[in-house]
């Protein structure tokens, strides 16, 4: 079925259903609303139109044969693209082997084209003049992104309405040729892109990088800010500030969330007959039970000792 419209419950699964993208999330906070995702598949082109309702980060690096376009509908100031702040001229351009970081501090929404590469060979746009692996941020021009915002926008209303209209080849043909349209008039000419000195942006890069490549290989395993400074080669404070441009949260909350994600793994994967929650976040080096139990509800919207339950 080319078009698709979904609602999600929790943060993880709406992370694993995004497309063209290999991805690593975190929920990073209270959760607003539900997380819901559209989608529109037009041969090679394909369109998903995302809501976000919870702070969360995602990251990871888009899938070989094709880049994606990646613009926000609402809340763009809530939406950080590898430490960049968003706004309504904002486009980010995610190219395969460019590894991204993708923050929401509040409820947003946003829009995401992926475009192959047939489509840009040859066409009079501005983008193969960016060249390399590469995830950049683009400024566009008022009036184009208006027009390109509410157009896609439209499409996507019909997706969530009637989404059955698009079984109509003919349907899918003409919307997948007005949309080719539509891209390349919005990134047509040249355009501002937006490249902090290298001083500042490829470091920062790094120092994030190193640090979520020790925490993948130490899933298992109590860490510490210090050990994540250690492997990034940087002092405390300097991870500090890179997590907070990424992640919009510091290292310290961010592994406090993670020992709440690998809790909830844990307890979905018990036995409640032969496991409890204590020995769980003992585990994880957890003693405050109390505290444990409230910051675990407000971040999953029920206790441990509920999703331990589940499981029966």
């Amino acid at each position: 079925m080319p078009a698709q419209d979904r609602t999600f419950y929790d943060y993880e699964a709406y992370a694993d259903a995004i497309q063209d993208a290999d991805l690593r999330s975190t929920f990073l906070g209270k959760k607003y609303a539900n997380w819901k995702l559209r989608y529109l598949s037009l041969n090679n082109l394909r369109v998903q139109w995302g809501e976000v309702g919870g702070p969360g980060a995602i990251e990871g690096t888009i899938t070989p044969g094709g880049q994606v376009m990646l613009m926000p509908l609402q809340n763009a100031h809530a939406i950080s693209g590898n430490g960049h702040r968003f706004d309504n001229l904002s486009l980010m351009l995610m190219r395969p082997g460019g590894e991204f970081c993708l923050s929401a501090t509040n409820y947003n929404r946003w829009l995401s084209v992926y475009v192959p590469d047939e489509f840009l060979t040859g066409s009079n746009v501005a983008v193969p003049a960016i060249a390399g692996p590469s995830c950049n941020m683009i400024r566009i021009p008022l009036h184009r992104a208006q027009r390109f915002r509410s157009a896609v926008e439209k499409l996507g209303a019909i997706v969530q309405r009637q989404p059955g209209v698009f079984d109509s080849s003919a349907a899918v043909r003409t919307t997948a040729r007005k949309l080719a349209e539509t891209v390349r008039e919005l990134l047509r000419d040249e355009l501002d892109v937006t490249r902090p000195p290298a001083t500042m942006c490829v470091p920062r890069r790094q120092i994030v990088r190193r640090a979520m490549d020790f925490v993948e290989q130490h899933d298992n395993e109590y860490l510490l800010v210090e050990d994540l400074a250690t492997a990034a080669g940087v002092s405390e404070r300097t991870l500090r500030t890179a997590f907070q441009e990424y992640f919009s949260v510091g290292p310290a909350r961010y592994l406090k969330l993670r020992t709440l994600h690998q809790a909830r793994r844990r307890l979905k994967a018990a036995d409640p007959l032969k496991n409890t929650v204590t020995e769980i976040a003992t585990q994880l080096g957890v003693w405050e039970l109390g505290r444990f139990a409230h910051d675990y509800h407000c971040l999953f919207g029920e206790l441990p000792s509920e999703t331990l339950r589940h499981q029966r």
